[in-house]
């Protein structure tokens, strides 16, 4: 029987790992980033699949992520909108509360939001092509 361990309400440590297998490093960022999700989840109190969080350098590479990629750093996260949500209203809801949300980094790509909570004053926000994780 396998334990899960939640880090928020609907956030656990396993969703958080790089699909590699390797654990989330950064306790220290850990409670931001749960924040985050558990604010975005509240929008519309509906499952949210987490379909990527930390990645290694390796993983990343492996995958074809940005170079300097906030998932390394342990500060992104890439979401696929809940049931019956049309990504676009997805990504409007959540851009109209980044700055009450903690969010930095705001990214729309075909089939996903990531999100992230990047050191910055500003919100770099983007449209993107790639698929990255996910499956």
């Amino acid at each position: 029987r396998r334990i899960i361990m939640n880090i928020s309400t609907h956030l656990t440590w396993s969703e958080l790992a790089c699909k590699d297998g390797t654990v989330y490093p950064y306790p220290n960022r850990v409670n931001q980033l749960a924040a985050m999700f558990e604010c975005v989840r509240a929008l519309y109190n509906l499952p949210i699949t987490l379909l990527s969080a930390y990645r290694t350098p390796e993983w990343n590479r492996k995958i074809g992520g940005a170079r300097n990629s906030q998932h390394v750093q342990g500060r992104a996260l890439d979401l696929r909108s809940p049931t019956g949500v049309k990504l676009e209203q997805f990504f409007t809801d959540i851009h109209s509360h980044v700055d009450e949300f903690g969010i930095r980094g705001l990214g729309l790509y075909p089939t996903f939001i990531h999100i992230d909570c990047r050191p910055s004053d500003r919100l770099v926000s983007w449209y993107g092509a790639g698929k990255k994780d996910d499956k």
